[in-house]
């Protein structure tokens, strides 16, 4: 008797495939592909200004030779052009440019309306005013003319993402002119407010705190202008009032007026 083979198996053998089937590639939605671009990019720049950064990225770079001089020759249309080559008879090269454009525009900052300040504030002690009032009007007019100061944002992007070493570099003459003149003011004014620094205090840390007080309000007011002229119920500005404040906690009363000031409480 011969066996008669199933249905199946008259078939051919199929080998089957070990591998999986490929994926489908799936449709990226716009706004994902959207995102994830801004994320790239927010990586980078994060990445590239880092102050550990094998090569910092400096945002004067984007400020070409030839791009000056278009200004330049726009500028002047009746009078002579410059060429590169006045350009390389000035700088030895693209990054030396660089390095004096910076310390250009930080300059052009150090202390904007120093010297309307001073005669405001001295003018405010001969006419006898009271301290507290003195501080809140030169600290309103150093907001204002800071502000009012076109190169101010200019630097302060500089300085947050241009190479340390080159910021520090440019701001150093800088710097030291304006801790100069803030010195001096400042102690005139503590003098006049029979106030002096605490102990563990030194005139450069009032100095640096009433310069970041500054910024802060001056970078917020580019968004919210509102906030540091918010005024209280005696009409102090939000700014002013921090201000003052900053004075207070680096300063102490002298020692008779603070024994005096208790006996009376």
């Amino acid at each position: 008797m011969v066996d008669t083979p199933e249905d199946d198996a008259t078939e051919p053998t199929r080998t089957r495939s070990t591998n999986p089937p490929p994926a489908q590639r799936r449709h990226r939605p716009r706004e994902e592909t959207r995102a994830l671009l801004l994320a790239a990019a927010a990586n980078l720049a994060i990445e590239r200004t880092r102050p550990t950064a094998s090569s910092p990225h400096n945002p004067l770079a984007d400020i070409r030779m030839a791009d000056v001089l278009v200004e330049v020759n726009r500028r002047n249309p009746d009078g002579r052009k410059l060429t590169t080559g006045a350009f390389y008879q000035i700088w030895s090269d693209q990054a030396a440019f660089q390095l004096e454009l910076m310390r250009h525009v930080m300059d052009k900052i150090a202390t904007p309306g120093a010297r309307q300040i001073e005669a405001l504030a001295f003018g405010l002690v001969a006419d006898g005013e009271a301290p507290e009032e003195i501080f809140r009007q030169i600290s309103e007019a150093d907001f204002r003319w800071t502000s009012a100061s076109p190169e101010l944002y200019l630097a302060l992007g500089l300085g947050a993402l241009a190479p340390v070493d080159m910021v520090r570099d440019a701001q150093a003459g800088a710097n030291e002119r304006y801790v100069d003149e803030t010195d001096h003011l400042l102690s005139v004014l503590l003098r006049y407010a029979r106030r002096r620094l605490r102990p563990d205090r030194s005139m450069e840390d009032l100095i640096w705190a009433v310069e970041a007080l500054s910024v802060g309000y001056l970078l917020r007011s580019r968004t919210h202008p509102d906030i540091p002229e918010r005024t209280d119920r005696n009409g102090w500005s939000a700014q002013a009032s921090a201000y003052l404040g900053v004075i207070h906690a680096f300063s102490e009363p002298l020692p008779g007026d603070a024994e005096a000031s208790e006996a009376t409480s």
